[in-house]
């Protein structure tokens, strides 16, 4: 690719996934979706991380980039994906030598059972573009029609975190980031629960700019039953619905 043609955001984007075969291809298509239409130069690498079921082969499949691990542990997935992708040695599917090219400049994660905007790519470009160093998104549940006391119960208790600069939310479904500053705070870590809200409040500590931002949400499963402790999932089966 010419200089004159090359893409203005390359991005490299990390999915752990555990047991994640019935939602994988719709977590996939839709990052690369929004790839598309920003014009952006993806890497895409699903980590599967102690998978029993088809995860793996289906990521495969849809063209992702797969590294396969046994840490069982959300944080070490994030951070093994990482560290994969932003090792210089480290080469792209079908590639016959180790890639030459600079290492993407912008990080990115999301979740298995989630689906990002098809802008997703395009407000980041915007708030880096504004000097953001990492990016904070929100989420969203997936509409039901008729009576959804979940839903309802839900998003009273999401919104009141919302301000108007921003909001108080923080998942490890919708966050973008400088590689640098990622470098930086050593990135993620292996902890039991919270390796996002850890990552953020290490990012804060080092001076680096945060934006909270109400204008990318990522639409992610409602399933009450989930894989981490103290996850989204246990969230929505503590609300009185």
């Amino acid at each position: 690719m010419s200089a004159a043609a090359a893409p203005e955001l390359d991005v490299l984007v990390v999915i752990p996934a555990h047991d994640e075969a019935a939602t994988v291809l719709a977590a996939i298509t839709a990052v690369r979706a929004a790839a598309d239409h920003a014009g952006a130069a993806l890497r895409l690498i699903v980590v599967a991380d102690a998978c029993s079921d088809a995860t793996a082969a289906l990521a495969r499949q849809a063209g992702a980039e797969v590294l396969e691990i046994e840490a069982h542990n959300v944080g070490a997935a994030r951070a093994a994906g990482f560290r994969h992708g932003l090792n210089p040695s480290s080469t792209r599917p079908g590639a016959a030598r180790p890639d030459t090219q600079t290492d993407p400049p912008w990080l990115a994660t999301t979740d298995a059972d989630s689906q990002v905007p098809l802008d997703w790519f395009s407000r980041q470009k915007a708030h880096r573009a504004q000097g953001a160093d990492l990016v904070i998104g929100t989420v969203s549940l997936d509409p039901r029609l008729g009576e959804d006391p979940l839903g309802r119960a839900w998003a009273a208790d999401y919104t009141g975190k919302f301000t108007p600069g921003g909001h108080g939310h923080i998942h490890g479904a919708n966050l973008a980031f400088s590689a640098a500053r990622y470098l930086d705070v050593e990135g993620f870590q292996r902890l039991e629960a919270d390796e996002d809200v850890d990552l953020v409040h290490r990012f804060r500590e080092s001076g680096a700019r945060v934006v909270t931002a109400t204008d990318m949400p990522v639409l992610t499963s409602r399933r009450t039953t989930g894989r981490v402790p103290r996850g989204f999932a246990q969230t929505l089966g503590a609300l009185p619905a």
